[in-house]
């Protein structure tokens, strides 16, 4: 009877094996021997590549951009921001040439996460037209980032800011009309105020899921605008709002037609608790 270890696992289960593997422990494993490094570069592998929640360095991620992401390659969740070792300063994994690699080698990519990123010198318009959900944690987004946007993301259907202090109306503006677009998120963006509400009525029209948690400006009139404007509203969720009073709340519940889902959890409302109405869809 033959020993059987792992050296000798077809190639097929090997695959299925590794797919379980974070990336950064594919590529330690890559070093192993030349047939895993041949194995590790299989297309199916780099579908989905999820650095966050450790940082990459920008060489580091220039290089495996363009040595395994390809046409297959649908998701990437990248965290960029590392501390040097020997003194206190950042650096960042997000470059221009990075961002021209990855529409190179994956021009069918989908979704596209960014966090602790400073976007500071980067154009985001380099990255593929026919993204679909566009997500940003904790990253300082100069508007020059969002320039010339408008229009090459059409085929959005979710955006997600969190923690972005700098996001404003301006930025929402650099997007254009977006007709796909289905879901919306902010969390602690407490630049997005009315001024924003307007901006969102206006070129998100078909929004499905709207959640604005933390934005503190937003009042009465963003609620009436909201139920008037956005008539395929299923699910919203509210958080924070200083301005707010019950008044907007009860105008939102009446004028609202297919709301199925709404929370709110406002300090001056219902003594600073949650309140919910109807239940969660799947929207």
């Amino acid at each position: 009877m033959h020993d059987i270890g792992i050296f000798n696992v077809p190639d097929n289960i090997m695959v299925e094996i590794l797919s379980h593997f974070h990336v950064r422990e594919l590529l330690v494993l890559s070093r192993v021997c030349k047939h895993w490094q041949k194995l590790i570069s299989d297309r199916w592998l780099w579908k989905t590549v999820q650095f966050s929640p450790s940082p990459i360095k920008k060489v580091s991620l220039g290089k495996i951009v363009r040595r395994y992401f390809s046409q297959s390659t649908k998701s990437v969740d990248i965290c960029g921001k590392w501390t040097h070792r020997h003194h206190r300063t950042y650096a960042y994994a997000l470059s221009n040439t990075v961002l021209d690699a990855i529409t190179l080698k994956s021009p069918n990519l989908t979704t596209f996460k960014i966090e602790d990123e400073n976007l500071k010198d980067v154009r985001l318009q380099l990255l593929p037209s026919g993204l679909k959900h566009l997500s940003f944690t904790s990253c300082e987004i100069p508007l020059s980032s969002f320039q010339d946007c408008s229009n090459k993301f059409n085929q959005l259907q979710s955006l997600c800011f969190r923690r972005c202090p700098s996001m404003t109306e301006k930025h929402l503006k650099c997007f254009g009309k977006l007709e796909k677009l289905e879901r919306l998120e902010f969390y602690g963006c407490y630049r997005i105020d009315h001024d924003a509400v307007q901006v969102i009525t206006t070129n998100f029209p078909n929004l499905h899921t709207l959640v604005m948690v933390g934005c503190a400006w937003c009042n009465d009139q963003s609620c009436r605008d909201i139920a008037t404007r956005l008539n395929k509203l299923r699910s919203f969720e509210m958080e924070e709002w200083l301005d707010l009073t019950q008044t907007g709340v009860d105008y939102l519940l009446r004028h609202s037609k297919h709301l199925k889902f709404f929370s709110n959890k406002c300090k001056q409302l219902n003594n600073g608790g949650l309140a919910i109405h109807g239940s969660r869809v799947d929207v």
